[in-house]
């Protein structure tokens, strides 16, 4: 806080900074870890602008390149010059992730499918599923994506179950999992008289269900992971109360790329009458197919009658263009709570199914053409090359003896080093060009493969590269680096707010013309 500010606020509360005062003098250590924080704020403070200057460089490098827009065009700018400079920034981005250098971003990636998808969006952009009298092929394509989808996790569960799955379509894993905890909340508050709704799910959920806590006024009871990095399943049972509006699960979880109990998580939830969902985001265009395969995928579909939900993105593994998902209920009673309708409006009857009101159809329409024209066949060959890529690299880590691949995972790799700073070994990837997650608690960094890092000689390139990673940050143990320090201190800095200063100071520099 501004000193200036907190001087006001002294002369303004005496008595209160009397208290503070008394409390700091009678606790010294408390005094020291207050001015402790102090001092590493402004550590972090000073390595984060360094590294705040990088990043602000390289999310801009057209600058230079082509005339920035601060207004409006006095006249507009010829479609041939737009297209020109549309074109060469494709180009200059693409090599990156055409080439299998990043982390998930990109889940198919061939150009003859690229060109299918953006076909299938260019014949029904002006299509708005809001006007479903003037667009009906939105609502054939919407319900038909929905019930692939659902038929696909219903894994063996009986025929009643099967014709009573539901859903929406939205417009990312993050909105879906948002309807998904509104639905809870309200149906709670409908059914059971809840006012004071609480969540449980396991420190590794995605955060996107840490931002429907916030949006929503869900209070968050957080559970640990075991040494599996599977949820602690006598902590998710401690964790349920009466307040208890959805137990949730993940499968996988995005940071280490592992499989939740979900079927003991879920059948806690039901014999407490509370509803579960399936984060199944990344994993539910694979796990069906890895099951076919011989793989041993734990149970975590609509087969478990615990499991009330599930979100699925169809712009991830299902190959559609980016902007679906799909949030699947077991019935249309729960599916209501998520709907907004509105009765008395001046402006006419008004009912909307997701956030959105006006939605792209063209994404709809390019959804549904990925899954019907991939098929069965082509997500299990998929699944097929990403998983067999997968027990390559996981064998080939494995032998590193300074790695360590944290739990089993299936194809979003995880690893940690006891040894070496691993964030200087992902800042010497970055070097080499790749893309990684650095993650915290524990300090790792994870990959999530897709179709790009099937392609040949990737695989081997990657194992050849984080090798010579390894083997420099071995060599190199003092150098410090430019991002691994700021990496460092965000993972173990006790005052979070700091980390999330940083952070707000990131988004405002994206949008800095």
């Amino acid at each position: 806080m501004d000193p200036e500010v907190i001087a006001e606020y002294q002369k303004k509360y005496p008595e209160v900074f009397s208290i503070i005062e008394g409390v700091l003098e009678r606790f010294p250590e408390l005094d020291r870890f207050i001015k402790s924080q102090g001092a590493v704020k402004t550590e972090i403070d000073a390595q984060a602008k360094q590294v705040l200057e990088t990043v602000a460089k390289d999310m801009k490098p057209y600058r230079d390149t082509y005339e920035v827009h601060r207004d409006l065009p006095k006249e507009g700018v010829a479609h041939a010059t737009v297209l020109k400079e549309l074109k060469e920034m494709q180009k200059a981005e693409r090599k990156k992730w055409k080439d299998g250098y990043v982390s998930g971003a990109v889940y198919h990636g061939d150009d003859e499918h690229i060109g299918f998808m953006n076909e299938a969006y260019t014949l029904h952009s002006q299509s708005n599923p809001l006007h479903s009298d003037l667009w009906p092929s939105a609502s054939k394509f919407e319900a038909e994506i929905i019930s692939m989808t659902a038929g696909m996790l219903a894994g063996d569960a009986p025929a009643e179950v099967r014709a009573n799955l539901c859903g929406s379509v939205s417009s990312g894993g993050t909105e879906s999992i948002l309807l998904a905890m509104k639905t809870y909340r309200d149906m709670a508050r409908a059914e059971r008289g809840v006012r004071n709704p609480e969540m449980v799910l396991p420190t590794t959920a995605h955060v996107a269900f840490h931002k429907a806590a916030q949006y929503f006024n869900i209070k968050m009871r957080l559970v640990p992971f075991d040494e599996n990095f599977r949820a602690d399943l006598r902590a998710v049972k401690n964790a349920i109360n009466g307040n208890t509006v959805v137990v949730v699960g993940s499968a996988p979880a995005f940071p280490h790329g592992i499989v939740d109990p979900i079927e003991e998580m879920s059948e806690l939830a039901r014999k407490k009458g509370v509803p579960f969902h399936t984060d199944t985001c990344l994993g539910g265009f694979i796990l069906p197919w890895a099951k076919k395969l011989g793989y041993n995928v734990p149970r975590f579909d609509f087969s478990l009658p615990g499991v009330t939900s599930i979100s699925v993105d169809t712009h991830k593994y299902g190959y559609a263009a980016k902007g679906t998902s799909v949030i699947l209920y077991r019935n249309e009673k729960i599916r209501h709570h998520q709907f907004f309708t509105a009765t008395s409006w001046p402006g006419g009857m008004y009912f909307s199914p997701t956030f959105a009101g006006s939605r792209p159809g063209g994404l709809s329409a390019a959804c549904w053409a990925a899954l019907v024209s991939v098929g069965e066949k082509g997500y299990l060959e998929a699944a097929k090359k990403i998983l067999s890529t997968a027990d390559y690299i996981k064998g080939e880590i494995r032998k590193m003896p300074e790695l360590e691949l944290l739990g089993d995972p299936f194809y979003v790799l995880a690893f940690a080093s006891a040894t070496l700073d691993i964030y200087k070994v992902m800042e010497q990837m970055t070097h080499k060009g790749y893309s990684l997650n650095g993650l915290h608690r524990p300090a790792c960094v994870h990959i999530a493969l897709t179709l790009r890092h099937t392609e040949p000689g990737v695989k081997e390139r990657f194992v050849e590269d984080l090798k010579a990673a390894v083997a420099y940050v071995k060599a190199h143990p003092s150098e410090k680096g430019s991002a691994a320090p700021i990496y460092g201190l965000a993972a173990t800095l006790p005052v979070r707010s700091v980390v999330g200063d940083l952070l707000k100071t990131y988004m405002d520099a994206y949008y800095k013309v």
